[in-house]
């Protein structure tokens, strides 16, 4: 009996189709968790529904939160497809298990070729779920894509229920105040009789003279408390040469009597106002200094470099009935002068004044105001205080070595080793899109060494 020798048909070695696509699938979220500066620990074998895990650390300074969520990968070609939502149907006895147990289980359906992924909570999505109820998933690509912004998503997922807690950034931030130092004033302050009565009756005397005085004064008691020497033209009209006394400055500003301290105060106002020029005038109604004219912008010092701002804008609106109308804001800003810590100093705070003509108030002007002010971020605030930081101080004049009688410093400013990321920090705000669409601009008066040119 003759045997016949058999031989297997021989095959080659190959790699599963099916385990290169899952495999790409777990490499996409991979990379996705390490973009968020976090951990990804894959099941290895023997894994029966949960595919790895991602421990979250924080972004910043890097440090575990303590905070891990298990994951089941799914690969799908056809949620590449242009459309902004696709379905998908779970296996019952995965569900099944994913929601025995307490740890956050997120299922995660990706198609790697088109480098895209979308996510839900497991134990969220199927709350009231039981073994005879649907297994579907309807996946809304807007809401539900798996990207290093979801983050935060994961964390609250992840947390106990108290809440999350990141640290502070470790980034340089330098904090801007509104506080402008008065670094220098008229080293005296005169005090002379009077006969007139009442601030108009000093102006009346200072026209006739046809010589502008070059600080403020205050009428008290029938005296007359200037920066200017009140022996000298055009004074000498006002008041009384044999009566006037010269007295330090010092005396004035530092001292601790109330009366004293609050005439210095009124001074150092009267004197703002005409200081200032002719281009910002000061208006008693709204209590601000405002710029006056036509529509034009004028520059100044930013942070980092010259930059130009609109100081009057103009704006048209037409009426129902067709009628056009127009108005001009005016950058404006409101100064107080406050004694800090032995020092002087204006706090400037930034608004703006409407106008129908460039002098006339607008009739809407309050509710012109209140809605920029609801809308105004943190780069239009911040860009108004450094103009009129840089406006207030002095300028060298070609024709005159006087100094002005007030002479104004530098904002003051803190420096912090730590600091907030405005964008990420708004981008929980439902309205802080619609404000940052409608301004372009970033209400903290903050800019960061490393920020954008102001």
């Amino acid at each position: 009996m003759n045997t016949r020798s058999r031989r297997r048909r021989h095959r080659s070695k190959t790699i599963s189709t099916q385990g290169l696509t899952g495999q790409r699938g777990i490499n996409f979220i991979e990379k996705v968790v390490l973009d968020m500066h976090s951990r990804w620990t894959a099941s290895g074998p023997n894994e029966v529904g949960i595919d790895g895990y991602i421990e979250l650390f924080d972004p910043v300074s890097r440090e575990p939160l303590g905070l891990t969520l298990a994951v089941q990968s799914k690969v799908v070609t056809s949620i590449a497809e242009s459309k902004p939502t696709f379905d998908y149907w779970c296996d019952a006895s995965d569900l099944e298990y994913w929601l025995r147990g307490n740890t956050p289980v997120i299922l995660i359906v990706s198609n790697p070729t088109s480098h895209e992924g979308y996510w839900i909570w497991v134990q969220d999505y199927f709350k009231d779920w039981s073994l005879a109820g649907s297994t579907h998933i309807a996946f809304i690509k807007s809401q539900h894509s798996f990207t290093k912004d979801s983050f935060r998503q994961l964390a609250e997922i992840a947390s106990p229920r108290q809440g999350l807690y990141l640290a502070p950034s470790r980034r340089k931030e330098i904090l801007h105040t509104n506080l402008l130092a008065l670094d220098g004033f008229s080293p005296r302050i005169f005090v002379g009789g009077t006969e007139c009565r009442s601030p108009g009756d000093v102006w009346t005397l200072l026209n006739k003279s046809r010589r502008e005085p070059e600080s403020g004064f205050v009428l008290w008691e029938g005296k007359v408390i200037s920066f200017d020497d009140l022996g000298e033209a055009p004074w000498s009209s006002v008041c009384d040469a044999g009566t006037v006394e010269g007295f330090a400055t010092s005396e004035w500003s530092e001292s601790i009597d109330s009366q004293r301290q609050r005439l210095f105060v009124q001074l150092l106002n009267r004197t703002l106002r005409v200081q200032l020029g002719s281009d910002v005038r000061y208006w008693p109604r709204e209590d601000c200094y405002a710029v006056v004219g036509r529509p034009h912008k004028v520059s100044y010092k930013s942070l980092k470099r010259p930059s130009k701002l609109s100081v009057v804008s103009e704006f048209t609106s037409k009426s129902a009935d067709g009628r056009q109308f127009y108005h001009l804001r005016h950058l404006a800003f409101r100064g107080q002068f406050r004694f800090l810590d032995t020092h002087w100093y204006l706090e400037i705070t930034p608004t703006y004044r409407f106008t129908s003509d460039g002098l006339t108030l607008e009739r809407f002007h309050e509710q012109r105001l209140s809605g920029i002010k609801r809308i105004e971020g943190n780069r239009a605030v911040l860009s108004a205080l450094l103009f009129w930081a840089d406006y207030l101080r002095p300028r060298k004049d070609l024709f005159s070595d006087a100094d002005p009688p007030l002479r104004f410093g530098e904002l003051l400013t803190f420096p912090f080793d730590v600091g907030i990321i405005d964008r990420e920090w708004f981008s929980y705000d439902p309205d802080f899109a619609q404000r940052d669409a409608t301004t372009s601009q970033g209400s903290l008066l903050l800019e960061f060494e490393d920020g954008a040119d102001l």
